[in-house]
């Protein structure tokens, strides 16, 4: 071999990865780019559907002014001010520069006649403290029509497309990336765990305060709608003092669990899936229909998430039945163990209900952001708090139902190897 070639030979590897590093370089910041315009994607959907659960929490509130104004005989003076906001909340949205690419004509129409009926109607009938029963019927025609759009804006067909047609692009880049920096992978490696780990810990912090907001909203509404319905000199209404007292507890119970967090010596804490059945048995007056074996309560959770978790999907649950017309009918929670491949087990968790059931379109929704079966003041946040923790944790999250015959959610949770007694 001449020296020329051999010259040659010991360049080439320098080469190659001055190479690797120019595509490596090149792919990162086409993969910025489209990183950039997915990001404004998501914003401006984030955008529309905020504005929705704005105005769905208005409504919420200026019915609830609206039947304690009827109750007592006395105007609320805080009733006209919510009108107007809810008024500009539908006018902000009505004139967003992208909101053509997330509603349907019959949406525009929607939100068009629901801003016509309060300019011309309801605003009237509240500024003659008038015809009240006539503004609460336009309400809750407002309030389902906005329950459709808010639907709509959540799970467009035009707005995943151009989300997925980004993310086609932006993953063949991350894999000519990958490529061209595989003499540095170790690197590479590292970095990327140490990312996956940031990006899960920002997971369980948003998955936290979405659910935390969810939970707490209704019961902070019933708190304040108490204090407003309190006169000097009047005994207040026993249902109003009981359900604000059910509130404040709630309430208690929820900081209480987030203060654990909060506190917790490690970053998750673990206990045996027992105690979470026994905190939930006493919390749901025995309501609960457990079919758990022994070796599945003795499982290792995470705690307190998977308490908040399960509570939240036994009320839903609850719900369920109850607007099924079956209030005596049990929520049935069943846990079970299996194998995990190649080596290790898993607990797979499931909560039952024979409730209204969801049809194939709403069950492929259930789990976004903002959506929700129930119009008012329930901003469809709990199913996606619950799939976001449960993802934070490492599990899987599925929902099975059929309209008409009932709803089950299944949690699949990876049990870690662990010794010694568990935690407190």
């Amino acid at each position: 071999m001449s020296r020329t070639l051999r010259r040659w030979l010991d360049v080439v590897p320098y080469l190659g990865l001055a190479v690797a590093i120019l595509l490596g370089s090149w792919s990162f910041m086409r993969s910025e780019h489209y990183r950039e315009e997915t990001d404004i994607l998501l914003m401006q959907s984030y955008e529309v559907q905020w504005r929705g659960s704005q105005i769905r929490e208005r409504l919420a509130n200026i019915v609830g002014l609206l039947r304690l104004s009827m109750a007592t005989g006395d105007r609320e003076p805080q009733l006209a001010q919510e009108v107007g906001l809810l008024q500009f909340n539908m006018v902000a949205l009505r004139n967003l520069q992208y909101i053509d690419h997330f509603l349907d004509p019959q949406d525009f129409a929607r939100l068009d006649r629901s801003i016509q009926t309060i300019r011309t109607r309801i605003l009237p009938n509240i500024s003659a403290a008038a015809n009240d029963q006539e503004s609460l019927a336009l309400l809750t025609d407002i309030q389902q029509d906005m329950f459709q759009v808010s639907g709509t804006t959540g799970a467009h067909s035009r707005t995943l497309n151009e989300t997925a047609h980004i993310a086609e692009n932006a993953l063949r880049n991350v894999a000519i990336f990958v490529l061209a920096l595989s003499a540095v992978i170790v690197v590479g490696v590292i970095i990327h765990q140490q990312s996956m780990m940031a990006r899960r810990k920002d997971q369980q912090i948003r998955s936290f305060s979405s659910l935390f907001a969810h939970m707490t909203r209704s019961r902070v509404v019933a708190l304040a709608l108490f204090i407003k319905s309190l006169r000097d000199g009047e005994a207040p209404d026993p249902e109003m003092v009981a359900a604000a007292s059910r509130a404040a507890a709630e309430l208690d119970s929820i900081n209480n669990g987030l203060v654990k967090i909060a506190y917790s010596a490690k970053p998750t804490r673990t206990v045996a899936l027992q105690s979470i059945l026994d905190a939930l048995s006493q919390d749901h007056g025995g309501r609960i229909q457990f079919d758990v074996p022994e070796e599945a309560r003795a499982a290792l959770v995470a705690s307190p998430q998977f308490h908040l978790i399960l509570d939240e999907l036994i009320r839903n649950a609850e719900q369920a039945v109850a607007a099924a017309g079956k209030p005596d009918s049990p929520v049935v929670l069943r846990a079970r163990l299996t194998r995990r491949f190649p080596f290790g087990r898993r607990l797979v968790l499931e909560v039952i209900d024979n409730g209204l059931g969801m049809s194939r379109a709403v069950r492929a929704k259930a789990a976004e952001p903002f959506f929700s079966m129930r119009a008012g003041s329930h901003v469809g946040l709990g199913l996606t708090g619950c799939a976001e923790m449960v993802k934070a944790l490492g599990g899987r999250f599925r929902i099975e139902s059929a309209e008409g015959r009932g709803t089950s959610v299944r949690i699949l949770y990876p049990l870690r190897r662990e010794t010694g007694t568990t935690s407190a």
